[in-house]
Formats: structure tokens, sequence, C-alpha cells
């Protein structure tokens, strides 16, 4: 009993290290943006959409057949990085549509300032 403590207080530190090797890899890949389980599609198409596409889509909260065109990108001054929409529902109301990435990762619609379209 006593031949197999040495054999296994040897192999333990090299056991460790390639232990530590292993799960340190686990932090060295990019973060992909955390999507939110409740998105809606107007704040998914921003999320993936690059500035200038446009799509037309069915969303719950701001209706059928809307027409989303992703402006731009910007950082806010609380330091997250956001993106800003212009959605037209209906062909005729319009109103601008601005969600943001916090420190955690996760999206967040702005809140509607007129609610159900207003431009």
């Amino acid at each position: 009993m006593n031949n197999l403590f040495p054999s296994l207080s040897k192999l333990l530190p090299p056991l460790a290290l390639v232990l530590l090797i292993i799960l340190s890899g686990c932090g060295l890949t990019a973060d992909a943006p955390a999507l939110s389980p409740s998105l809606g599609p107007v704040e998914a198409f921003m999320i993936s959409a690059e500035p200038g596409q446009s799509a037309q889509l069915d969303d719950p909260v701001f209706g059928t057949d809307v027409r989303v065109s992703l402006e731009g990108t910007f950082t806010s001054a609380k330091g997250e990085n956001c993106r800003r929409a212009t959605v037209l529902a209906d062909g005729k109301k319009a109103e601008v549509a601005v969600t943001c990435r916090d420190a955690a990762g996760q999206w967040t619609l702005a809140p509607r300032v007129w609610g159900e379209g207003g431009i």
C-alpha cells in the first residue's frame, strides 16, 4: 500500500496542470451576443442585422407586416453597445427602436416613447 501513494503523489501535479490547461481554454473564445429567450422578431433582427439592412416581419409588440431598418450602432452614456432602427407599421406609423447590450451581455429593448407608433 505504501508503494501506491508515492506514485500517486508524482502523478497529481501533472494531472492538475493538464486539468487547469483544459479548463482555462474555455475562457479564450469570444462571447457571442447573448440573446434573451424572450426576444421578439424586431429585436432579434436588430441584434443580428448589419447597419443598412431591412426586413419585413410580424411582431407581437409592433404589429403585423412591419418594416424594420437598422440605422446604425452607437455606445450609450452607460458604455453599452446599442443598435438603433426605424420601425414602420401600417406603411405610415414610424418609430425609432433602440436595443442595448449590458455588461452581462443581455440585450434590452428601450421603452417605447409613444407606445404605438407616433413619429
